[in-house]
């Protein structure tokens, strides 16, 4: 079973704010909005909305990283 994290907890694994991790999650919508799902991926993690909160799959957060951390 996958292990979600909160956005303050996903911003401390990548030394980032929360705000600038909602920043890019917006940058990722609109790139998805105009159909480039390249840009998408490389902009942002995938992250759901539950409950008005904003979490993160630990291990796609991590392959995410690992493939994008130099285009962030």
């Amino acid at each position: 079973m996958s292990a979600f994290i909160t956005t303050k907890e996903a911003a401390k694994f990548l030394n980032c704010s929360p705000q600038h991790l909602y920043n890019i999650r917006n940058r990722r919508k609109a790139a998805l909005a105009q159909g480039d799902s390249d840009l998408a991926k490389k902009v942002a993690p995938e992250a759901i909305k539950i409950g008005g909160k904003l979490l993160f799959e630990e291990s796609a957060l991590e392959a995410w990283l690992r493939k994008y951390g130099d285009v962030a």
